[in-house]
This record gives structure tokens, sequence and C-alpha cells, in this order.
């Protein structure tokens, strides 16, 4: 296969250890928190508004500084405080700004999630950070080892349906038993986050956006109206991780919760590859897992995404409709279907509805969450990165090998790398850790 200029400059870079790609570290003494928990929001156009307006309703909630590249979008901060420093680089956010805030919400494209946390970090603040936790498998794999070297530093990955009713039902009544122990399970989104884009001529980038801190670590693409800010940098091989990345820590989260699944120990890609610089619109990634408590002795967990979404999944009843994104288990004593978002569905293995159901759980709060842990009122969060490293790692493994269909990888986990000598395998692994742009 031919790899575009970034894989083949992370090819050159993959002999290099992945804690090489670590910033050098030097943390203090957690500093002890006033009531006010001062928050700087890195990113903000989108998710990352969202995540704000959650958070503030916390009685702690206070936001001292904001930064985003696109100065358009700095106004929609105002209303969330008084005298808020605003920056467009983040890097001079930490450089003049870094005693003004307690932690960071992170809400930028991908691309760009790894470098500003493991800058956070460094500088002792606490992380909230958007799905998926990186853009690449080695950023994961670091992240998750810096936020366990430093316990004192809350961390939260924005997976905010961990915290929802219907998932932490699901997640109970699988652990107690419901349908007996889980043998294979099917998880899928209906959404398409690719589609080659090709054939529209560059354009200067608008006065209010920094294009260069855009592109940040990655390549500088060249700018088209359109094509990246701000709606459709998740097609970009660039910037983000398809519709897997973007919907599969979602919806992969109550299947690693439920099962409490690590690593995977091998994965086969059965959709298409990706175009040469987006993603395909479709995907199917099979993963096998060595079994826990509630699978057996191996699991087998199924991607799909785009129109390749299953219709009908063996062991559902013929007659029931499946969602358009959700997740389904099948067990040895029956089976649960859990819709994105909606309340788990559980049949006999006759396919007769189990109507008298286990006590339902009630919602947390993802967001003041993390803040009462951040404040030392309850012990941790619910994504902490040492979580959200592995479940990421593996969602991300199925960016990564379809672009050999069919062909079957063998991961090695302590190694963070696949294993086996055949050209694909070294490809594949060259693609595992990101070559950062010359200065970042």
């Amino acid at each position: 296969m031919s790899l575009n200029r970034r894989q083949i400059i992370k090819a050159a870079a993959g002999s290099a250890s992945i804690a090489s790609l670590a910033p050098s570290m030097v943390f203090g003494t957690q500093r002890k928190t006033a009531k006010n928990f001062r928050i700087a929001a890195i990113g903000f156009g989108g998710r990352g508004k969202a995540d704000l307006n959650e958070m503030k309703s916390h009685p702690n909630f206070e936001l001292t500084a904001a930064c985003d590249v696109d100065k358009s979008l700095h106004k929609i901060v105002d209303p969330m405080g008084n005298d808020i420093k605003k920056f467009q680089d983040y890097r001079l956010l930490f450089k003049d700004s870094a005693d003004d805030f307690d932690a960071v919400v992170i809400a930028t494209p991908d691309h760009m999630h790894a470098p500003i946390a493991l800058m956070a970090m460094e500088h002792d603040k606490h992380v909230y950070l958007q799905k998926p936790l990186a853009h690449d498998i080695a950023e994961c794999r670091l992240l998750a080892k810096e936020a366990a070297k430093n316990p004192n530093l809350k961390t939260q990955m924005g997976i905010q349906i961990h915290a929802h009713p219907a998932y932490r039902t699901a997640v109970s009544w699988i652990q107690n038993g419901l349908i007996g122990i889980v043998k294979d399970v099917h998880s899928w989104s209906g959404k398409g986050w690719g589609g080659e884009m090709k054939g529209k001529a560059t354009t200067p980038p608008p006065a209010h956006l920094d294009w260069d801190l855009y592109c940040g670590v990655s390549e500088k693409l060249p700018y088209v109206e359109g094509w990246y800010h701000r709606s459709n940098w998740r097609k970009w091989l660039e910037f983000g991780t398809g519709t897997q990345g973007d919907m599969g820590c979602h919806i992969v989260d109550p299947v690693f919760t439920a099962l409490e699944i690590k690593e995977p120990t091998r994965c086969t890609s059965l959709g298409p590859g990706p175009f040469k610089n987006n993603f395909a619109l479709l995907s199917h990634v099979v993963y096998n897992f060595r079994g826990t408590p509630y699978t057996t002795a191996e699991l087998n967990l199924t991607w799909y995404n785009g129109s390749l979404r299953p219709s009908k999944v063996k062991g559902i009843p013929a007659h029931v409709e499946l969602p358009r994104q959700g997740s389904v288990f099948i067990g040895t004593q029956g089976s649960l279907i859990l819709p994105h978002i909606g309340n788990p569905q559980v049949y006999q293995t006759d396919g007769t509805p189990i109507n008298k159901l286990p006590q339902t759980v009630e919602s947390g709060n993802h967001f003041h969450q993390w803040i009462d842990a951040a404040q030392g009122k309850i012990e941790s969060t619910g994504a902490p990165f040492e979580y959200a490293g592995p479940l990421t790692e593996a969602v991300l493994m199925g960016t990564v090998i379809n672009r050999w269909p069919k062909e079957t990888f063998e991961w090695d986990a302590a190694n963070c790398k696949f294993t086996g000598k055949s050209e694909s395998v070294k490809e594949a692994n060259a693609l595992l850790a990101p070559a950062y742009r010359t200065g970042w």
C-alpha cells in the first residue's frame, strides 16, 4: 500500500521509544484549590462549549482563562465569567497564565489532545479531555502512564454517557449475571465521518483563524474553506479519527466497563481502507479479547459504522429492530440490547423478553464528578486516563489496521506494537506513534 507523507515520517520514527514522545516533565506539589475551581478552556466552539455549560452548574466552577485558535469564537465564553484571559496559542496560555487556573478542559480536534493534555499535566493541572483520548495509540499509552504516575492530578475523558442511567444500568445487570456469561458483543454507529475530499482550490484562511496553530503538531495542509474548520475535520487522517474514533469511545465504553476487558489480543478489519487523506465512510473490525469473570474464555467484539451496521444479530429475536447506534451483548442465558442512548432491552435465549428486571441505576454527573474528585470530595472519576487509555487504544486500533482489509494483526500490549515480520505489520507499527511537525 501507499503511505502518505505523515505516515512516511512516522515510519522513519517507528523505532523510537514511546517514552520519547513525552516532554521533560517536572511535577510540583499539587496545589490545594480554594473554594472556586478555576478552569482554563482550550477549544470551545462546539463540544467544549457544551462541556463548560454542564460544568458551570457546579457551585465551585470558575472560568478564568480560555484559548481557541479561532478568535471569532472567543465571545462564546464572555457570559461564563468576568475578566477571562483569552489566548489563541495554548503554549502562551501556560507560559503567561498558568497561575490563574487549576485545571483545563480540552475540546480541540483530536490531533491536539495529547500535546495539550501533557503540557497541562506538566504544569500540575487537572485535565478533562474530550474523547477520543488521543489521535494515536502511543499518545494514549503515554497519557495513561503519566496520569498513573501522578494520582493527585484528576483526569476524566469526555465520555459523558458513562454516567447516564441507561449505561450504568446495563453494566449493573450484566455484571449481576442477568444474561449469564457474555460470549459475543456487537457495537456500531450509523454515522459516517469520512469520504474522500478532493477537487477544490486552496483558499486563504480567514483572518480570525490562525491556521498554523490549528494544524499544530500535524502536517500543515493547504487551507480550503469548508474542508476542515469547523465541522469536517473528523474526516481527515491528519486531524481526526473518523467515525470509529469519534463514536467508538462512547459506544464501546459500557462494553469495557461491564465486561472489564482491557487490550485486544488480535484484530481484523473487514471493511474498506481509507482514502489517501480521508477516512472511509464505512468500518467493520473484529477484535478478540482474553476472557474475564464476565465472559467466556475468549470474547469477540465486532465494531461497525456507516451502512455496514447490522440489521440483525444472531441471538436477538428476528422481529426486534436494532437501534441506529448501540451494542448487543449475547450471553449464555439471554441477550441485552443497549441503544446509544436508551434503556437496555433484555431477552431470554428463546427470544421472549425478560419482563421481571433488576433495579435500575441512578444517573451520575460526569462533569461535576471531575471537579469533586479534583477538590478531594470524592476519590476518583469514572473515566480516568488509566481507564480511557486502553479503551481508546482498542478503538484506534481499528483506524490503523483498516488499511489492510482481511489481514489479522496480533497485538503485543506490553510492548505496544503489532507482532510479526510482514511489511504490513511494519507499516502498521509505524502508524502507532505520531511524528510531530518540526517546531512542535
